[in-house]
């Protein structure tokens, strides 16, 4: 099965631009960032109308849209994340517009499209570029050569393999501690972390056009209807309506 999306997961992120239509009013797990790139755009939020073109819906707030020819660049952001926690704390729920800056914007999603064309699967420093668009203080944070072996090991083991406490008994400090660590040098706990990880391998092994179900046993789901909730409960979409809508927009 042939996929032509461009779509990018980090941990703790997913960006996409993608056609945007009339939907129902639903509601996500993950904070979204909206930039609406072309076209009409109107979001409804317990029935009021909003027209901004960048905002903020927060974390599982009811929402619908109806667009004429738009286009959204979106981010979606898991609230656990010091990303996630930092729009927490600048803007209050349940939606704000924000500012971001523009030059910022130009270059995410030249380095994107380059990315896509290059077939490459991430991009460096990413969450900081998304701190640069958003025009908020970047979290400082330093990895401690432990815990870079840990998620080095997370991305270098088939996903279908990982079991995190075999992963953490290779680490010389109790579970605690390296629970404690991995949360406070990422931004996210071992196993929510892991679940980002193992979106990414699904997402991979989709652009290299494995089928659903087959890329969602690689990355370690039970099957793809695992997959398509969790994708769901995060997006708001389901896995199809992503993969079917979403491009990246060239200027």
């Amino acid at each position: 099965m042939k996929h032509n999306s461009k779509i990018f997961v980090d941990n703790g992120i997913i960006i996409y631009a993608g056609k945007v239509s009339k939907t129902q009013q639903h509601k996500h797990y993950a904070i979204q960032i909206g930039l609406v790139l072309n076209g009409s755009y109107r979001l409804f939020i317990e029935d009021k109308e909003y027209d901004h073109h960048n905002f903020i819906i927060h974390s599982n707030v009811p929402h619908r849209h109806v667009s004429k020819n738009g286009a959204l660049f979106c981010i979606l952001i898991d609230p656990t994340t010091d990303l996630g926690n930092a729009l927490v704390k600048k803007y209050a729920p349940p939606y704000k517009p924000i500012t971001i800056c523009q030059d910022a914007l130009r270059d995410l999603r030249y380095e994107l499209s380059a990315r896509n064309q290059a077939g490459g699967q991430s991009i460096e420093n990413l969450e900081f570029k998304i701190f640069k668009l958003l025009k908020l203080p970047p979290a400082k944070r330093t990895i401690d050569s432990r815990i870079a072996k840990l998620i080095e090991a997370m991305h270098d083991t088939p996903a279908v393999e990982i079991d995190l406490d075999t992963l953490i008994n290779e680490i010389p400090l109790s579970k605690s501690r390296i629970r404690s660590l991995f949360k406070q040098q990422t931004g996210l706990s071992m196993q929510r972390y892991l679940l980002w990880v193992k979106i990414k391998h699904a997402f991979y092994h989709i652009m290299q056009n494995k089928s659903l179900s087959e890329a969602a046993f690689l990355a370690g789901f039970a099957d793809y209807a695992h997959l398509s909730r969790v994708i769901h409960q995060i997006s708001g979409m389901t896995m199809k309506s992503i993969l079917k809508d979403s491009y990246f927009v060239q200027e």
